[in-house]
This record gives structure tokens, C-alpha cells and sequence, in this order.
């Protein structure tokens, strides 16, 4: 089309000054120039949008410069540029509310550009029909459609057209600011220039509307003098800001080859924060699958990320069992090769990362679990001191004084027969207070043993299962598989309200399994200070601990450990 306006300006006359030839032609040009930098950043809506507006401005200015004579050429470009001015608002409009993606996709910039092509194609109708150029000059070449329209018709239809536009400018503009303040920092910055230089221009657009609207011409026919600024800021302010909106994005990728030096050379360089730097995205964050959960980068429990309405969630590596899981601005969903260009430069920084935040994480647990460990020692010390202090040491406080009682009145049966009573007593209370401490059965007889012992004291709601053989283990295997089996017995009959909790016994693989079930509520809390008892006295022998718990389902713990 340039080809063509420069063939046409070389062969017919005209009365336009060539500073405004070239003006126009300029500001072709950087649209052209903003749509062949879009496509070579893969932008392809974008590119096809801006492009779209650079066809219709290079095929509708030539017309616009006083073109002279009666030949078919001049008139038909007078023509097309009539009917093609209102479509390159309407054009304009459509970039502006599709910017950065080119998409449409919200219902309400949907009406907005339909409602902008449908009063872009009522005033290209009218102003074909009643075009008014040629009245500067007599010698000026006609519209082939003109028509003879009445003067006062002719104005209000240009004040309705003209109110239209204002309107629609003002939707633009609450457009624009609805989705900049749903926008995440990062995509603000990208938005910031480009909504910035769309804002004055629909401001400036909808003023000169207002003043050009009683005259019965549009907003580009007000004078000389708005029509330069209205063009600066449309045709020249617009297109530069979205090209350094478009640069700034492509130096994102040399943003990554930055981290990847910087990684390389740093051992304790901070991942997550190196790509946000390089991402342009001050709110990214890093998780790392550890176990059951996910971990930061310094190991400590974070919730599984999940998108919002200002960030997504990609996965690094394969989707059902990523390396990472990276929660950034959406805008970076436009940008897939940015991202994989970042996955891919840091895939062995994300494993090693991985590796880290798993070990970082391991070890917050092992602190963890020592401090609770701790805490669970002292306060079974605590309380064998209350026991022995309230028990059996007020029977041998009994004894004491029989024995006293004795000297003063030697031959009492009565005494004898007390003293006999609490001598039997605090036995019993310390056989009793030395079985829960540690069974003389489980050292004798073994773990099946001291569980069977366990459940017939227990009573008849508590059943125990052994499935064939089960090797002896070492002393704190045993006692760990024990007292954690206790404690799960224990739990389900207190919290539970069970009919029956089944102990089943399985030597499997190497393995001891314990499971305990039982038909009662269901619904149980791992994190429950029980169970995480039961879980740190587990791991301390490289133990696990399973749980299934549906509430009205019932409940089902699984104990393994190591016994080779």
C-alpha cells in the first residue's frame, strides 16, 4: 500500500504541503514497524491487530491530501478514504482493548469493540455520502457516493456520531483501569506506558469529538493544529510506547542467560529470588514436592500453590510429578518461550534446588521431632515421679509407720496383717508401673506377645491377628513397634468410640507392618499431638506411619518398621 500512495502522489496532483505527506507516511511506518517487531517476538494476535490499523492508515491517507482533478483515480481514493477514516478508530479501539494479548476476554471489551466497529461503520456510511472535503476547492476531486445533505441534517447526525464516540472513549478508559488495578505487579509494569499513551489518546480523541461534533465534521477535520497533536499522540506516542513495552519483554530473554551465569557461578545463589529477578516478577515463588507436601527453597512447609486472578501455577518437568512448581503473574502465560527458556536454563538449579529444600526440610523435621521427643521424656519423667510419689511410695510410707507401730506394741496380728497388705500393694503397683514402662514380656517372648498381652488387658474389644511367624527384632524396634501400637490402641478406644479395634501383626519384606483398625467415628487428626508422637517414635527408628480416616468410615493406622 505504501507502493501504491507513493505511485499515486508521483502521478496525481495535490494540494497538500509534502511536510504533511510525510508526516502521514511516518506515522504509518512506526505502526508497521511496531507490527513487524510484534511478529518477530512470536506476538502473533498482537502483530495481526497493529498491522490490521497500518493496512487502513497506508490505504486511506493519500485521499485525505487534496487530491485534484475529475479522474476515476482521484475520486476513488477520495472515496476509500471517506469509508476507511471511521475504521481506523474503530481499529484503534480494538488494539487498545485486546493490548498486550491481541484476545478479547472479558464480555464487557467485547461490547466495547463491537458497539466502537458498529459507529465506525454508521459514520463511514454517512461521511462517504456526505463527504465534505472537496468544498476547500473547486478543482478538489468528489466522492463517487457524494450526495447533497442539508446543513442542519448533517450537523446533528455528526453530534449523534460524535457522542458516540465520546461514550465509547469513556468505556475504553474504565476498561483500561479495570483491568490495570486486576493486574499483578509485573504485568503493571508492562502495562503501565502503553495503557498510559491509550489513555490520552481516547481522552484527547473524545474532546476533540465534543468540539468537532456541532461543526458537522469529525474529530480529525477540527483544524490543522489539533488534528498534529491528535495524530502525535495516536499515530506516533502509542505505537513507540507499545514497542518499548514489546523490547522490554525481549529482554527478559537476556535476562535469562544472566541467571544462568549467575547460578553458575554461585553455589549459594537464591533460586526463587534469581528468577523472580529474571522473570520481571517480584511476586514469584518456588515450591518443591518434599514427601507428602511441598517445601520452599529453604526447606520450610508451604501450602501446594494454587492460581488466583492475578497468578497461575506452571509445573517444571512432568505434570503428575514435577520438580517445582513455579506461581507467577499470569502475564508470563503469554509468554510460553519466556518460560520455557527459564525452565529449561534452570532445570539442574530447580533439581539441585529440590534436593536442598528436601534435605532443609528433613532436617526441620528431625529438629522438630528431637524437640518433641524431649518434651514426651520430660514429661514421662514428670509423671513417673507422680506415680511412684502417689503410689508406691505411699505403701512403703504404710509399712513404715506398721513397722513402728510394731516396736511399740510388739504380737499385733493387726499390724502384721497391714503391713503384709501394703508390702503386697506396692508390689503390685511397681510390677504394674515396670510393665508400662518397659513389659518384662516384650524382652522375653517378643513383640505378638507382648500385644496379646496388651489386648487381654485391654478386654474383649481389642482382638489381635497374627499372621504367620514374626521374627524377633532388636530391643528398640520392639519397643518402639510396641509402645507406637499401645498408643494407637489407646487413641482409638479413648477418642473413637469403637465396638472392636482389630491389631493386626504382618512380617513382610524386611518389615514389621502393625495395623490397627477399628469401626468407630473416623475422622482422626494426624497432626494430633498422639499421633505425631507416634510418628516421631517411628522415625526415630526409621519407622513409618500411615493413616487412613474417613469420617464414619472408620479408622486405619499402619505402623512399619525396619527389621532385617
Amino acid at each position: 500500500m505504501l507502493v501504491v500512495d507513493a505511485w499515486v502522489l508521483a502521478t496525481v496532483p495535490y494540494l497538500a504541503p509534502p511536510g504533511s505527506v510525510l508526516r502521514e507516511a511516518l506515522f504509518a511506518v512506526a505502526w508497521i514497524a511496531v507490527g513487524v517487531v510484534a511478529m518477530w517476538l512470536r506476538r502473533g494476535l498482537l502483530a495481526r491487530r497493529i498491522l490490521a490499523l497500518s493496512l487502513v492508515l497506508a490505504a486511506d491517507f493519500v485521499g485525505s491530501f487534496g487530491l485534484l482533478g475529475s479522474d476515476p483515480m482521484p475520486r476513488l481514493l477520495v472515496t476509500l478514504t471517506a469509508t476507511l477514516i471511521p475504521l481506523q478508530t474503530a481499529l484503534a479501539v480494538h488494539l487498545g482493548a485486546s493490548y498486550p494479548t491481541g484476545r478479547l476476554l472479558d464480555p464487557f471489551g467485547r461490547r466495547v469493540v463491537v458497539a466502537a466497529y458498529a459507529v465506525a461503520g454508521v459514520e463511514a456510511v454517512w461521511w462517504t455520502f456526505a463527504h465534505v472535503s472537496a468544498r476547500t476547492c473547486d478543482a478538489c476531486a468528489r466522492s463517487y457516493l457524494h450526495v447533497v445533505v442539508p446543513e442542519s441534517v448533517h450537523r446533528a447526525v455528526s453530534l449523534v456520531i460524535g457522542a458516540a464516540w465520546v461514550g465509547l472513549c469513556a468505556c475504553l478508559l474504565i476498561l483500561l483501569w479495570g483491568r490495570y488495578r486486576r493486574a499483578g505487579r509485573r504485568e503493571r509494569r508492562l502495562l503501565r506506558l502503553p495503557y498510559a499513551s491509550i489513555a490520552v489518546a481516547a481522552a484527547l480523541y473524545a474532546v476533540l469529538s465534543v468540539v468537532a461534533a456541532p461543526r458537522g465534521t469529525s474529530a480529525w477535520g477540527v483544524s490543522m493544529t489539533t488534528l498534529i497533536a491528535l495524530q502525535v499522540v495516536a499515530l506516533v506516542a502509542v505505537p513507540l510506547s507499545f514497542l518499548v513495552a514489546l523490547l522490554r519483554e525481549r529482554l527478559a530473554y537476556r535476562r535469562i542467560g544472566e541467571l544462568v551465569v549467575k547460578l553458575a557461578g554461585g553455589a549459594g545463589a537464591d533460586l526463587e529470588r534469581s528468577l523472580a529477578i529474571a522473570l520481571g516478577d517480584p511476586t514469584l515463588t518456588v515450591a518443591f514436592p518434599v514427601g507428602d507436601g511441598f517445601a520452599d527453597s529453604r526447606g520450610r512447609p508451604v501450602p501446594r500453590p494454587e492460581p488466583d486472578d492475578r497468578t497461575t501455577v506452571t509445573a517444571v518437568g512432568e505434570p503428575e510429578m514435577p520438580m517445582a512448581l513455579i506461581r507467577h503473574d499470569r502475564s508470563l502465560d503469554e509468554e510460553p518461550a519466556l518460560l520455557t527458556a527459564a525452565g529449561s536454563a534452570t532445570r539442574l538449579m530447580l533439581e539441585n534446588a529440590r534436593l536442598q529444600a528436601e534435605v532443609r526440610a528433613q532436617l526441620r523435621e528431625v529438629r522438630e521431632s528431637r524437640a518433641r521427643i524431649v518434651n514426651a521424656t520430660n514429661e514421662a519423667r514428670a509423671r513417673l515421679e507422680r506415680d511412684l510419689h502417689d503410689g508406691a511410695q505411699q505403701r512403703l510410707l504404710a509399712i513404715g509407720i506398721a513397722l513402728q507401730l510394731l516396736r511399740q506394741r510388739p504380737g499385733d496380728a493387726s499390724l502384721f496383717d497391714a503391713a503384709e497388705g501394703e508390702l503386697t500393694s506396692a508390689l503390685t503397683e511397681m510390677r504394674e508401673l515396670a510393665a508400662g514402662i518397659h513389659p518384662a514380656v516384650l524382652t522375653d517372648l517378643g513383640l505378638v506377645a507382648a500385644l496379646d498381652a496388651l489386648a487381654a488387658r485391654l478386654g474383649a474389644r481389642v482382638v489381635l491377628e497374627a499372621h504367620g511367624p514374626v521374627r524377633r527384632c532388636s530391643p528398640e524396634i520392639e519397643a518402639a513397634a510396641y509402645f507406637s501400637a499401645s498408643e494407637a490402641i489407646t487413641n482409638a478406644l479413648k477418642h473413637a468410640a469403637p465396638t472392636l479395634v482389630r491389631v493386626s501383626v504382618i512380617d513382610r519384606d524386611d518389615r514389621i507392618v502393625i495395623e490397627v483398625s477399628d469401626d468407630g467415628a473416623g475422622g482422626a487428626d494426624g497432626d494430633g499431638s498422639g499421633l505425631v508422637g507416634v510418628r516421631d517414635r517411628l522415625a526415630s527408628v526409621d519407622g513409618t506411619l500411615t493413616i487412613d480416616s474417613r469420617r464414619d468410615h472408620g479408622t486405619v493406622v499402619t505402623l512399619e518398621v525396619p527389621c532385617a
